[in-house]
């Protein structure tokens, strides 16, 4: 009696194996899953009254005289001054703020 219960509980398992296999991409996170990076949205204002060239990462943008840039980066951008400096480290603790430049 026993070894009948142990041959069926060993067909079923072989059986649903296969099926258990193929379904775990559909329930668990596979290795190529990119972790999901917080968006900031913040506003670069230029406070001197002449143009204000800064890089966003390695981007430049300029920003005119008495001017508002909208910035909307991934958490741990750099905003860079023209003299290599960084400016503002963007954190989601930003996330609707202004930085100002003078």
């Amino acid at each position: 009696m026993i070894r009948r219960s142990v041959i069926a509980l060993a067909l079923a398992a072989s059986t649903f194996a296969p099926v258990a296999s193929h379904a775990f991409p559909f329930f668990a996170k596979g290795e190529t899953a990119q972790a999901k990076v917080k968006m900031v949205k913040m506003t670069l204002k230029n406070q001197t009254d002449a143009p204000m060239d800064v890089l966003i990462e390695d981007k430049p943008v300029t920003i005119a005289a008495k001017g508002e840039y909208a910035l909307n980066a991934p958490e741990g951008t750099h905003v860079y001054g023209t003299d290599k400096a960084v400016k503002v480290l963007v954190t989601r603790d930003l996330n609707g703020s202004t930085a100002s430049f003078r």
